[in-house]
């Protein structure tokens, strides 16, 4: 039998039910469940609140911030311009401009004494116009104590008798630890009551700038400008870590500043106050002038041309005269002749001894020095003003 033969016979005598032919009935769907109610938030236990004026740096600021000066200091630089007469010829003329320089300074006694850098002060030198402002916003005239521009390092005066000054005490300083927290105190650009933090970077380093070398100085990423020097750089503690000085500035430079180290600032600092004080005989240094190493090296006398000497030789007053020139010098060689006025040497300015620069200390055998100067020459009715720029190799 075949199985095929099956199916239609059992179709046609119904022995399948008709129900087996329909599809199951569709079970009603089961309702979702209800939404629940949100859960509601557990209360909180009330927050601990820091005291935000116990915060270490906190502390340290108003604890050293009263003793922390604004110092600004007032002075003339030179500025020479060129004219042009008939024939064009070309006269060369001086002028006395104003300047002005702003740093910052640490109160370190309470009969007001004041610790800053020597090229904070150094346009007052000559004019001993220094103002200070205190963190209480009194202002005081500034007498300039001592200066040592190999150093970087100034100390200045004001006086009050009726109060006592808030001041820094520098028995306490910090152990200058790589990596420890320090906090830069000042007024850079001049803004007052400033602060910035960062971390000391790194220790002894060497930082050329304006053709001086400094060393052993410290390096830190707290934010130092133009202003905050003079001002204190302190630890976590507030114990001394250095004077800010300077900074490495640049287009893809960021964040390197640096500072004279305690160890360097402490022992300074006393010895220039028991000098202050006359505890102490001033050190005694070198007769040798710098007048006498450019006579001595260079074969020039020089001497400050003042407004009468100008006027005998019709010409602008401001820079130092040549009195002398030694046969065979290095001047004489360069071809520099007595009558001669030195307006520059090297980048420097020069309008007196003072601001001759401190490297030509230094000269040995073989450097050479730039050194600009003006001279008056008559050409029929006319005095001419010209230039002059040469090399002078020292012996």
């Amino acid at each position: 039998m075949r199985i095929s033969a099956l199916f239609p016979a059992l179709l046609l005598t119904g022995a399948l039910p008709l129900c087996a032919q329909t599809t199951a009935p569709a079970i009603p769907p089961t309702p979702p469940p209800p939404l629940s109610a949100p859960a509601q938030p557990k209360p909180t236990t009330a927050p601990v609140l820091i005291n935000i004026a116990n915060e270490p740096i906190v502390r340290v600021v108003a604890n050293v911030q009263p003793a922390v000066v604004n110092i600004t200091a007032e002075g003339t630089v030179p500025e020479y311009y060129n004219a042009y007469g008939s024939f064009f010829s070309r006269y060369r003329y001086y002028r006395n401009r104003p300047e002005q320089s702003i740093g910052s300074g640490l109160l370190i006694s309470a009969d007001g004494y004041i610790l800053t850098n020597a090229h904070v002060i150094a346009l007052a030198e000559q004019e001993k116009s220094v103002s200070v402002t205190l963190n209480s916003g009194s202002k005081y005239k500034a007498q300039i104590v001592s200066a040592d521009d190999d150093a970087d390092l100034a100390l200045l005066k004001i006086e009050d008798k009726t109060v006592q000054f808030p001041y820094f005490d520098l028995a306490y300083f910090s152990p200058n630890l790589l990596g420890e927290t320090v906090i830069a105190l000042g007024s850079p650009a001049g803004y007052q009551k400033s602060v910035s933090h960062g971390i000391l970077s790194a220790t002894n380093r060497t930082f050329t700038v304006e053709g001086h070398t400094y060393t052993n100085l410290l390096q830190t990423d707290a934010a130092i400008n133009p202003g905050n020097s003079g001002g204190p750089l302190v630890d976590i503690n507030g114990g001394l870590v250095g004077i800010n000085s300077a900074k490495l500035s640049g287009e893809a430079i960021e964040n390197i500043g640096f500072a004279i180290p305690n160890e360097i600032v402490v022992p300074w600092t006393k010895d220039a106050m028991a000098v202050a004080r006359g505890l102490k005989p001033p050190a005694i240094v070198g007769t040798q002038t710098l007048l006498d190493i450019v006579r001595e090296r260079l074969g020039m006398k020089l001497e400050t041309l003042t407004e009468e000497k100008a006027s005998e030789l019709d010409m602008d007053s401001g820079g130092m005269l040549i009195t002398d020139v030694e046969d065979g010098s290095p001047a004489a060689d360069a071809g520099l002749t007595k009558g001669m006025v030195v307006i520059e040497i090297g980048n420097r300015q020069i309008t007196n001894e003072k601001t001759l620069p401190r490297e030509l200390a230094n000269l040995h055998a073989g450097t050479r020095v730039r050194v600009q100067v003006v001279y008056s020459q008559e050409a029929g009715p006319f005095n001419l003003t010209r230039d002059a720029s040469t090399m002078l190799v020292s012996r």
